[in-house]
């Protein structure tokens, strides 16, 4: 029997965390989407594989354009429209909520076709963990929608070449953090981009930061939030994302390819994660 090949190749660079999650955020919607679908790296790691069944690299912008559709909300907008319709609860936008979660941390909700929860940035408590990078100013909700209209006016760039997808930048400011492309610090370029506002928007790849803000929900990697450091593996078997999401956390050793550590660094006055390091097979403990 022959081996199925892939339907959607993309290139990646599994040493850019940012790029590790958004190719996990691609197999998490081509498996709400095409249940059934699998994903793998390649096995010299250049390029993360999907295999939907009658899918092609054409169905790559499907994929794109249903998570462009999607509503989003957060959990405090949900629970607000519902106690107005029960007229039982005053609520204020600049309240805490439930267990001392800010409406600025605020869960984020993704509507249909995905129906999907993000909430990678808090601890169980509901207080943020490190990866909450952005800046107080800001609300999840609006970090979330930030990349949305700047990855659809790159749509024809990803019908002329899909598997570019994760390369495809623009100039914006902000940035989830983990796109290790973007982890210049003052050291690095011999100056503060926080005194330059003519500077600050340097080329984000929108693709990275949603896909990546997807994959990192349901394909936790180890955080140790001592040390400062985030552990992820990846796969070259073809696997359902139920089982790639423990290979990629360390669940499942003997299935991982390579090991990557990462460090958070300094980005000014935020933070974020550096290139990854290869540190081993099969083992993601700390």
């Amino acid at each position: 029997m022959t081996e199925p090949t892939a339907s959607i190749t993309v290139a990646v660079d599994p040493t850019n965390p940012g790029q590790f999650f958004a190719c996990c955020g691609l197999l998490e919607l081509a498996d709400r989407l095409w249940p059934g679908a699998e994903g793998w790296f390649a096995e010299e790691g250049r390029a993360f594989n999907i295999y939907g069944n009658g899918k092609n690299q054409d169905d790559l912008l499907i994929l794109v354009d249903e998570l462009l559709s999607c509503k989003v909300s957060t959990q405090l907008e949900l629970d607000t429209v519902a106690a107005l319709e029960d007229e039982t609860t005053d609520t204020e936008e600049d309240t805490e909520t439930e267990g001392g979660k800010k409406p600025k941390s605020d869960p984020v909700i993704l509507g249909s076709p995905l129906s999907f929860v993000l909430s990678w940035w808090l601890r169980q408590d509901g207080s943020d963990n490190l990866f909450k990078t952005w800046a107080a100013n800001a609300t999840s909700q609006q970090m979330f929608r930030k990349w949305v209209e700047p990855l659809r006016a790159l749509r024809d760039e990803i019908v002329g070449l899909p598997s570019n997808l994760l390369g495809l930048p623009v100039k914006i400011q902000g940035s989830y953090g983990f796109d290790s492309l973007l982890g210049r610090d003052a050291f690095d370029i011999g100056f503060s981009l926080n005194e330059h506002n003519d500077l600050k928007k340097l080329p984000t790849r929108p693709a990275v930061e949603l896909l990546g803000a997807i994959g990192l929900q349901s394909f936790r990697p180890a955080l140790n939030e001592r040390e400062r450091t985030v552990t992820y593996a990846t796969w070259t078997a073809r696997l359902l994302p139920n089982v790639a999401r423990a290979v990629a956390s360390g669940m499942i050793p003997d299935l991982a390819s390579t090991v990557y550590r990462c460090q958070f660094v300094s980005r000014g006055t935020f933070k974020g994660l550096d290139f990854a390091t290869p540190v081993g097979q099969g083992d993601t403990d700390e």
